[in-house]
């Protein structure tokens, strides 16, 4: 059993449909460094809605440190860093 609490986070992204989702995960593990938990994809949408040639993916976020309990503010330091770079790299927006 953990002795800190997680921080748990839900992002939802527009990405162009080809693009594998394995890709993006890499990205947010790459930038979630060592207080990403686990990214787990929960969810792919195509349709109208997202655009033509559009998907909407959607991963949950687990944040969690071994040596304390995280602030909201750290995590959501990591997970600005991690939207910026999935934009920059996979040309991913937020949902």
């Amino acid at each position: 059993v953990p002795r800190y609490p997680a921080i748990e986070k839900d992002i939802a992204l527009v990405v162009d449909k080809d693009l594998q989702v394995g890709e993006l995960k890499e990205i947010i593990k790459k930038y979630g460094k060592k207080n990403l938990e686990s990214v787990k994809l929960f969810d792919i949408f195509i349709g109208d809605q997202v655009g033509e040639n559009k998907k909407s993916v959607a991963y949950a976020l687990t944040f969690r440190a071994s040596d304390r309990t995280l602030t909201d503010e750290e995590v959501n330091k990591i997970q600005d860093k991690i939207l910026t770079q999935l934009e920059i790299e996979a040309g991913a927006k937020l949902r």
